[in-house]
């Protein structure tokens, strides 16, 4: 029987590239001899799943949900010959000690600005990246947590998509023409906040998510995937509620941050991606299983 060391926690992440809410890098496991190619946010805490649910540790408290018609999405794990380094950006070493309430629980340490943090869930994690990243610590806004936007996709790249969030009450909106990274944008709209008059007040129903005047401001979707979110709970540092697929005209209930957006690749679908002698034929799993 194997044994699961406490280093077998640990992902040295080496972000290269980092513009427009975008990473791009490789991330090493252990005493793995090669690494693996991460495009986006996104791509990185899939491939993360896939290393933790290899060895079954940390477990996970939660499977991952995908909309009912939809089958949990597969994608290929990009293999880098590259032996562990520095990343050209920056560096961070992340061990995740738990996988409680559909999310992570850890430490990350950045070691370029030899900063350590804790965080008690993935949303964290990604927000704490940005900021360091970023060299933004300032302290977080005043005003009312958006609790419920529209997401329209209109093209979607392991992670990253072109589109855009609205909040319509709150006259706020956020808008990609290029690639930009999906968790790392969502997860920054979500902490904006709104002043006490721009609040949004509307009712549950738009698949029962926001209000018919609301929704008709709503129409126009995305060319890939278009959803409608209502956040009724913000505990365990994470968010949890309602995301209605606009397409597949069927809503879910989400448990985290991270499920939201599993939720949101199972509607989109992870394609098949390749890079030379990136790839390799992993074993095609089922996202969080």
């Amino acid at each position: 029987m194997s044994v699961v060391r406490g280093t077998d926690r640990y992902i040295t992440v080496a972000v290269d590239e980092c513009d427009n809410w975008s990473i791009k890098g490789v991330m090493f496991h252990c005493d793995e001899s090669r690494g693996i190619q991460y495009g986006s946010m996104l791509e990185m805490i899939l491939n993360m799943d896939r290393i933790f649910d290899s060895m079954s540790c940390p477990k996970q408290t939660f499977q991952m949900r995908h909309f009912p018609g939809t089958n949990p999405p597969d994608f290929v794990t990009r293999i880098s010959n590259e032996k562990e380094r520095k990343g050209k950006r920056s560096t961070f070493r992340i061990y995740v000690q738990y996988r409680y309430h559909a999310s992570w629980q850890g430490l990350i340490h950045w070691e370029d600005g030899d900063r350590q943090e804790s965080f008690e869930s993935t949303l964290q994690l990604i927000l704490l990246m940005n900021k360091m990243l970023r060299g933004d610590f300032h302290m977080g806004q005043e005003g009312e947590s958006l609790n419920s936007f529209h997401v329209a996709i209109d093209d979607y790249e392991s992670g990253r998509i072109m589109g855009n969030y609205q909040n319509i009450p709150a006259n706020l909106t956020a808008r990609y023409d290029v690639l930009a990274d999906l968790a790392g944008t969502l997860g920054n709209f979500l902490e904006i906040k709104a002043p006490k008059e721009k609040a949004p007040k509307c009712g549950v129903k738009y698949g029962r998510l926001i209000s018919n005047d609301i929704c008709s401001m709503c129409r126009k979707g995305g060319q890939k995937a278009t959803f409608s979110i209502k956040i009724m709970f913000r505990e365990h540092s994470t968010c949890q509620g309602i995301i209605y697929w606009r397409e597949g005209r069927v809503d879910q209930p989400f448990r985290s941050y991270k499920e939201m957006l599993y939720l949101m690749v199972s509607a989109i679908g992870m394609p098949q991606i390749s890079s030379g002698n990136m790839e390799v034929d992993a074993p095609k799993i089922a996202l969080g299983s």
